[in-house]
Order: C-alpha cells, then structure tokens, then sequence
C-alpha cells in the first residue's frame, strides 16, 4: 500500500509541476513578449515598489527559467521558494486591497500559486522529477557512502 501511496504522490507532483510550469511560462512571455516591460514596470510603480526594472526582470525570468526548470523538476524545492515569495508579495503589495476575488483585481489566484510554491518546497518533483537523480530524498534511510563502499567492497573482493 505504501508504494501505491508513493506512486500516487509522484504522479500528483508530475502532473502540479507540468501544469505549474505551463503556467509560469504563459505568464513570462506574457509579460515578456504581449504586454510587454513596460505595462509591468507601471504595475510595480503603481504598487510603489523600489527598484520597478530590476523587479520586473527578475519577475519574467524567473517565470521563464522557473517554469522550464520545474517542467523536469530541477530545482523543485527552490522554484517552490521562489513561487511562494513571489506570490506573497503579489497578495500583500498589490492586490490585498481588492479582497480575495480575482473578478475584482483580488489575490485568490496567486495564495493558491504561492500555496502551490509551498507544496513544491515541502516535497520537491518526486521521483519523476530530475532532482531525484541529483538529490536524495530527505525519507531515505540509506547512507550513500557506506552504501558505495559496500559495493566497492564486493565488487573487489574485499570483506
């Protein structure tokens, strides 16, 4: 039942992160290539944040770059991070004023992106993701250099 249940939680997290990254990545080129920098740079403004530019740079390529990375699930638990700070200061900055409809200009859309953030944070891309070859999950018990030398061991012969 515990590797059904595994299985399950991997495939949710495949599905969240493909879905997530389509997201991320119409919202970047959005921003990017349709609306453009400059109708960005007037919503941070507007929103009297410090550095408008740098903002809004940092904001396309994070969801370009991000929602690439999370598409293969590198960089899961981090792009998660970012997801959810970004996404906060979005609710808190601009849109707390409108209440949570998002009919109105309200947050509800991004508490449940940066909610989502905090899902990739807690539990990374799973094993369908790239990071699972490169990280090893915080659940597994195994110890990678006793486990390698304990093979090194058989594979020579030595005991």
């Amino acid at each position: 039942m515990k590797a059904v249940l595994r299985a399950v939680q991997d495939v949710a997290l495949l599905v969240a992160r493909l879905v997530a990254a389509l997201v991320l990545i119409a919202h970047g080129w959005d921003r990017w290539q349709v609306a453009g920098i400059d109708s960005q740079l007037a919503v941070v403004q507007a929103a009297e944040l410090p550095i408008g530019f740098g903002i809004v740079v940092v904001t396309i390529a994070f969801e370009l770059i991000g929602g690439t990375l999370l598409a293969f699930g590198l960089g899961t638990r981090l792009i998660g991070l970012g997801m959810a700070v970004m996404n906060a200061v979005i609710v808190f900055a601009i849109k707390w004023e409108h209440g949570l409809d998002m009919n109105v200009g309200g947050w509800e859309y991004n508490a449940i992106l940066a909610a989502l953030g905090l899902l990739f944070l807690a539990n990374g891309s799973g094993r369908l993701g790239l990071d699972h070859l490169f990280v090893r999950p915080p659940d597994d018990g195994s110890d990678l250099i006793a486990d390698t030398e304990e093979k090194m061991c058989h594979m020579f012969g030595v005991v």
